[in-house]
């Protein structure tokens, strides 16, 4: 009889390919379990297209993955040495990169997945098919890293709000993450000209400030105006972030239509690109996968 698995909801995905960039990934996603006691799996993915292209044989293939096994489990040795507490599994599998990132990520319940960000060398990077595909598709938030910050612990959260509805899912989250932090939320509009929208701003900021206080999370609001905050969004959620010493941005992947679907929407692309130092975590607007706080 096969068991039922539940999830565990403390497990932090790691997608590896032995370079800088995953390595930070790695790096921040330890400091984040060994505070939280989470679990971490280290995952690397192997293309089919390069078994077809390299291999003919079986024994090939085989005496390959286990090399990359064994560098993975030298890579958990190295990271268990300095964390010995820290519990790490290691999965190797063969298929489309992204594809398994996602599927990994469902398999083994895990509450977040933390990448590595390549740098800004256009499209097959953070913009490209692996990251960008995760960020659209992946039903737990994704945490983008640049550098590793000088703390993993999230003192204050960015959650920066505009006026569609897609934009308020991230309350939830951002409750259910300040909660296990012990972090203050600091909650951004933009001033709008228009005296339309800019009551629906201040009754959209009054509802989420409402829900932070029912919920009993530390919070400040802002409103952004256009004499110290001249930009559009994504420059201003940037200086604001600086300024403020953030130490997480909460954004939701925005969806665009047409053939270059699978890319991040501009204002996304715009805050993981300039956040320098800060980690982005990034959330999949679609049918919001986890509904943390009824009635929202």
């Amino acid at each position: 009889m096969n068991s039922v698995k539940t999830p565990k909801d403390n497990v932090i995905l790691v997608p590896i390919d032995f370079s800088s960039a995953s390595d930070r990934a790695l790096e921040h996603a330890v400091g984040i379990a060994d505070l939280f006691d989470n679990e971490i799996t280290l995952l690397y993915v192997v293309k089919e297209s390069f078994f077809k292209s390299i291999f003919g044989s079986a024994v090939e293939r085989d005496v390959l993955m286990g090399q990359l096994k064994e560098r993975l489990e030298a890579k958990k040795q190295e990271v268990q040495a300095k964390y010995p507490k820290l519990h790490l599994n290691i999965v190797v599998k063969e298929g489309t990169v992204y594809k398994q990132i996602l599927h990994v990520a469902e398999e083994s319940h895990c509450d977040s997945i933390v990448m590595g960000y390549h740098g800004d060398s256009a499209v097959e990077q953070v913009l490209g098919s692996t990251t960008s595909r995760v960020l659209r598709s992946s039903h737990v938030p994704v945490v983008i890293v640049k550098e590793v910050p000088a703390k993993t612990q999230y003192d204050r959260i960015l959650l920066p709000i505009d006026l569609t509805r897609e934009s308020r899912q991230k309350v939830s989250w951002a409750i259910h993450i300040a909660k296990k932090y012990d972090s203050e939320i600091h909650v951004i509009m933009e001033v709008e000209q228009d005296e339309f929208l800019m009551n629906k701003v201040r009754n959209n900021l009054n509802q989420v400030e409402h829900l932070l206080e029912k919920e009993g999370v530390r919070f400040v609001s802002k409103l952004l105006d256009d004499q110290h905050y001249p930009d559009e969004f994504g420059k201003d959620i940037l200086k604001y972030s600086e300024e403020s010493d953030i130490d997480l941005i909460l954004i939701m992947t925005q969806k665009e239509t047409g053939i270059m679907d699978f890319f991040l929407g501009s204002f996304a692309r715009q805050v993981i690109q300039g956040s320098k130092n800060t980690p982005v975590m990034a959330i999949n607007p679609k049918e919001l996968a986890v509904k943390l706080v009824p009635g929202y």
